[in-house]
């Protein structure tokens, strides 16, 4: 019974770290998501954006960031997104 209890307090004590860590996980995949659509809408665009005359030359490695972050890895892909966004002097969206 003694090591149930102590089983038991052992996941109470970690379970505060798990959420914190999901939320911090989904909070970055939103993040993410900003970057890569300020990216996508002035530098990026794709071949069916309607403006892509007007568009600024996309980088390959922002782009594969892009598909990062919509695979889920925002970790990869945030500061590859941030640089590039602010080396196109764009102001980056708040954070969480």
């Amino acid at each position: 019974m003694r090591t149930i209890s102590l089983i038991l307090l052992a996941g109470l004590a970690v379970a505060p770290a798990v959420a914190s860590a999901e939320t911090g996980a989904r909070d970055d995949i939103a993040y993410c998501r900003a970057l890569s659509d300020i990216y996508l809408r002035h530098i990026g665009g794709d071949d069916t954006s309607p403006k892509l005359g007007y568009k600024l030359r996309a980088n390959l490695d922002a782009q594969a960031a892009v598909a990062q972050c919509r695979a889920g890895d925002a970790a990869a892909a945030i500061p590859v997104l941030e640089r590039e966004l602010i080396a196109n002097k764009f102001t980056l969206p708040r954070r969480g």
